[in-house]
């Protein structure tokens, strides 16, 4: 029900911000043909994540320990403040919708609508800035575990997602509950904000969307009990430079050739003329 849901949200999405005349079968496959090796690349890149906790070990764990002692050490319980302030249930409903629902359909959502446009400009951007996001995470997860902070006991937080009997559960399935530092939730929609609000006024219905969005996943990563203080200026600092990186056009240019020339070997395509 939850991919269901998450489907039918992406393709009302296109319906209403692209508009149903303007959306053209033909285009779409055309492009997702000719960014065919950047869309394996984002998609297999959270999968690396999901297998990322199988490599855990004894010594890892151990880390684990000593590296949420420093946050903690940093934060405190100063997000502990936030639940006692806010504690209803409403909120806490509508946080784990934002954190699980809207930060799926943005992450799904965003290279659909620019392969719909067929930007392909954008495209290359969003994928490299995505692709270094991982490239960053990745040994942040292996090398420097951290404890969500719902299960640090000094935190005072309540595990206010992972309690939940249905969405909890769901994400405490395929959730280490070390992948903390910095938040991927906050960099990747970040990342998706900075580099929509740079390509332009056509995906200006879109990213007033994804600005709030961001908003509501910052909030509710605190006040779920997810994330640290310092997991989410993290996830800030990862999107900023991701974006920087990715509007160099030197670095665009020499890893768009390689991509370029593969998938002209894949699809057996002739070399462009000199």
């Amino acid at each position: 029900m939850y991919a269901l849901s998450v489907v039918a949200g992406i393709a009302a999405a296109l319906l209403v911000i692209v508009g149903r005349k303007n959306i053209s079968l033909h285009k779409l496959l055309g492009s997702a043909k000719y960014n065919l090796l950047y869309i394996i690349m984002i998609a297999a890149a959270p999968l690396l994540v999901l297998l990322e906790h199988a490599f855990v070990s004894v010594e890892t764990n151990s880390k684990e320990i000593v590296y949420t002692n420093w946050l903690f050490s940093i934060g405190g319980n100063a997000i502990s403040i936030l639940q006692d302030r806010l504690d209803y249930q409403v909120l806490t409903d509508l946080s784990i919708v934002v954190y699980v629902w809207i930060f799926a359909f943005v992450l799904y959502f965003t290279p659909i609508l620019i392969l719909a446009l067929d930007d392909r400009a954008t495209f290359r951007r969003y994928s490299l800035a995505v692709l270094f996001n991982y490239v960053i995470l990745l040994p942040f997860y292996l090398f420097f575990p951290v404890t969500v902070t719902g299960f640090y006991a000094d935190s005072g937080m309540t595990p206010l997602l992972y309690i939940d009997s249905n969405w909890g559960r769901m994400v405490t399935s395929i959730d280490p509950l070390n992948n903390d530092f910095p938040s991927a939730h906050v960099s990747l929609v970040v990342t998706a904000l900075l580099v929509l609000v740079y390509a332009g006024v056509d995906y200006r219905r879109y990213y007033y969307f994804v600005a709030f969005a961001a908003v509501g996943i910052t909030f509710s990563v605190l006040y779920l009990g997810v994330h640290w203080l310092a997991d989410v200026f993290g996830g800030f600092a990862l999107a900023v430079v991701a974006y920087v990186i990715s509007g160099n056009e030197r670095i665009q240019m020499a890893f768009d050739r390689h991509v370029r020339a593969l998938t002209r070997k894949i699809f057996k395509e002739k070399d462009p003329a000199p």
